[in-house]
């Protein structure tokens, strides 16, 4: 086991310098005030250690800056709005790119002729909390315009989880003086300059303002529409329009101590989901505003309380429960049932990476969704069968059969990647990471009608690819010459393991698929599946990455996501060697996942005492950011943010490691693990989804007790027993304890 007591030496030294930041509790420095409620985040300064979080509800997501609403510009987090699946390619432009849309949650207040801002007269009591119950992000604080008067005032903004196509904002204002005051409703705060306008309207009489737009290049109309509530007698009601912008203005007179509440309720709607979105927008919007500020978000927080039933309980560590919650909190602003346009890395938080889709979607976010949240989960493969045409067409194109997915897509599925991105060229695993998510969605739902229907032309397209891709060789066998791994340190490589273990299985599964679903299959692609080399240095027992490897440093996990997710037959001795090889090799500066994929190795593997619970640290700790638990794509607030792609991963280390969940097509596999640190109160998956059943897992101490909660009868699987769960009832199995109590 000389693997292991290397693996501990290392990962102790890495961790200690990673968490080096860290409070003796072991939080990062934060600008967060502590709560009673896990599921607030609450922030007490904006000077230092902020970075704003986002509303979302998988159809709009609007990041909100320390000001509580409007439209902030900054070069690094930037408060945009991003509607699901709407590009554009203005002129210049090599691809398509995220549209920046118009603002919709301004609801400005005006003092003596001043606007509202944090950079504007001076600011008190400043607070801001994120509630992970519903949603809503809400700010309030003192205000002192430069005319000397204080007001507080108290934002609270949504998107609506219960209506797609809908978000809010309100304002309750208590000035300390007497006079007039002005609230303008505003539709168009930061929209960019590449956006065509089309109409702006402000109606007094019905309280209402609307605003289009249309993308270039991708010709989208986005409409926004809003309903302005009050109960005050107004002075003055103003409307304006101008281009890409339209508000209303509503001056009223204010007494002292009073609170007056402003709300204003938005309809979203774009042309790739209605014949006229700006009707749909208005329709959305007069009916959200007849439900009040106060209805709707009643309707929200029930939404969402039907998410939070399935979640990752973590009693023992409070500061890693949140950071849990966070995770699972962000993916799921950026998804819901029944928008096909899959995730970005950054989802809809920003416009990062053009907001283009990426093997990030299948293998990092994926997973989880698909074991917490089937019904989100689902987005990511219909996306795929949705965007097909393109797939086929970047393999027509590049010279192979079948269908060869992007390796960065967006609206239909072409290449996206930038010119002069080598991972435009080489980068192409993405075909079999798609083609895995395919069969665990079935292997998920048991729907074999939709494996037939829709999952049996992307694996037969992406079996065709890989069947052309192959260059025979010398001797019968096959090479996959040219191309890059996930290790993106190197490229134009030859027999690359990653992309060779993923074409082969990508082959081998649509063989199976075929035998499932009556269909024939290609001779050629058990041909070229059995005569690809997966490479292995007999001397050292070790994986070389591809051929010619000479031991340099990599970018981030590759050849060990052999054991997970591939579960590439092989000794166990094989894996704990390219763990033991590679983590030493993978750059420090990497992206955030790497680690989670470390963790669940080790587990995994059997990797005893230290090296899986400070892989599960690495994860998180050197990536998270105050005060609202989002992860940077790299160390220390560097790179993308919010990176759900490495809270993807994070997630992944608690379901499919320390659960040691897999998906199997006739049972519950699990191989439940825990650390000395967690094991006072265990750690509780609550609520799993599995083949139209949910079963709850709770990892104690020296047991693990498995329920199901709803469903028919299944096996479950460990690694020390088999045995039927019924409905109601529950099965006992051993949990394995690591060791880990001087490990940090």
């Amino acid at each position: 086991m000389a693997v292991s007591a290397r693996l501990v030496a290392l990962t102790a030294a890495i961790v200690l310098f990673a968490t080096s930041p860290t409070s003796a509790a072991g939080a990062p420095a934060t600008s967060a005030a502590p709560t009673s409620d896990p599921f607030v985040m609450t922030a007490t300064s904006y000077t230092s250690g902020y970075s704003p979080a986002y509303v979302g509800n998988g159809y709009v997501g609007t990041r909100i800056p320390a000001q509580g609403m409007g439209y902030v510009a900054a070069s690094t987090v930037p408060t945009t709005t991003i509607v699901a699946g709407v590009w554009q390619q203005a002129p210049g432009q090599d691809v398509v790119s995220a549209a920046p849309l118009p603002g919709w949650n301004e609801l400005r207040f005006t003092e003596g002729g001043a606007d509202y801002s944090l950079s504007s007269g001076t600011v008190a009591n400043w607070r801001q909390r994120v509630d992970m119950h519903t949603g809503a992000i809400s700010t309030e604080l003192d205000w002192t315009s430069p005319a000397g008067h204080t007001t507080h005032l108290a934002y609270d903004v949504f998107a609506d989880r219960a209506r797609a196509h809908v978000a809010a904002v309100r304002l309750r204002l208590t000035p300390s003086w007497s006079g007039s005051a002005r609230v303008t409703d505003v539709l168009g705060s930061g929209a960019s300059s590449d956006l065509l306008p089309v109409s702006a309207t402000a109606n007094p009489g019905h309280r209402r303002v609307t605003l289009a737009v249309k993308t270039q290049g991708t010709n989208v109309t986005v409409a926004f529409a809003s309903r302005l509530g009050f109960t005050v007698k107004p002075l003055a009601m103003s409307p304006a329009t101008a281009v890409r912008q339209a508000s209303l203005a509503v001056d009223f007179a204010v007494q002292p101590g009073t609170t007056y509440e402003f709300s204003k309720a938005v309809g979203i709607a774009t042309s790739q989901d209605s014949g006229d979105p700006l009707s749909t927008a208005d329709s959305q919007s007069a009916t959200a505003a007849s439900a009040g500020f106060a209805g709707l978000l009643s309707e929200d927080a029930a939404a969402w309380a039907a998410l939070w039933r399935s979640d990752i309980v973590l009693p023992d560590d409070p500061a890693m429960q949140r950071r849990i919650r966070a995770a699972e909190f962000y993916l799921a602003e950026s998804l819901r049932p029944g928008v096909d346009w899959s995730v970005s890395p950054v989802g809809l938080s920003s416009s990062g990476y053009n907001d283009h889709v990426f093997w990030d979607a299948e293998t990092w976010m994926y997973p989880s969704l698909l074991l917490l949240h089937p019904d989100l989960a689902a987005s990511v493969v219909g996306y795929r069968a949705r965007t097909l045409d393109g797939a086929r067409a970047n393999a027509k194109q590049t010279g192979y059969q079948g269908a060869r997915f992007a390796w960065e897509s967006a609206n239909d599925g072409t290449e996206q990647t930038p010119t002069w991105a080598e991972t435009r060229t080489y980068e192409q695993h993405i075909t079999a990471d798609v083609a895995l998510a395919q069969w665990q969605y079935y292997l998920a739902t048991g729907d074999r009608s939709w494996l037939a229907n829709q999952a049996w032309p992307v694996l037969e397209g992406t079996a065709d690819f890989w069947a052309s891709r192959a260059t025979p060789t010398a001797g019968g066998g096959y090479a996959i010459n040219h191309i890059e791994g996930p290790d993106e340190h190197h490229f134009d490589v030859n027999n690359e393991v990653y992309s060779n273990v993923a074409a082969i299985t990508n082959l081998r599964l649509a063989t199976r698929v075929a035998a499932l679903i009556g269909k024939p299959a290609d001779p050629a692609w058990t041909r070229v599946a059995d005569g690809l080399p997966v490479l292995l240095d007999p001397t050292a027992n070790v994986r070389p990455e591809f051929e010619g490897y000479a031991g340099d440093t990599i970018k981030q996990a590759d050849v060990v996501m052999l054991t997970y997710p591939w579960e590439w037959a092989e000794s166990a001795a094989i894996g704990r060697n390219d763990l033991d090889y590679y983590v030493p090799r993978t750059d420090p500066d990497g992206p955030a996942m790497t680690d989670s994929i470390h963790a669940i190795d080790a587990l995994a593997l059997g990797v005893p005492g230290c090296a899986a619970y400070q892989f599960t640290l690495r994860s998180v700790l050197p990536f998270v950011q105050p005060p609202y638990d989002q992860f940077t794509e790299a160390r220390n607030g560097q790179g993308t943010f919010t990176f759900l792609t490495g809270e993807g991963g994070f997630l992944q280390a608690f379901l499919y490691g320390w659960g040691g969940f897999r998906w199997r097509g006739d049972r519950i596999h699990l191989d439940p693990a825990l650390p000395d640190q967690w094991a006072a109160h265990g750690l509780t998956l609550r609520r799993l989804s599995y083949q139209d059943r949910t079963f709850t897992v709770s990892i104690g101490a020296k047991a693990t007790t498995v329920t199901l909660d709803s469903g028919p009868s299944v096996l479950v699987e460990g690694p020390k027993k088999t045995a039927t769960l019924s409905p109601g009832g529950s099965v006992t199995m051993p949990t394995r304890r690591l060791a880990t109590a001087g490990c940090g």
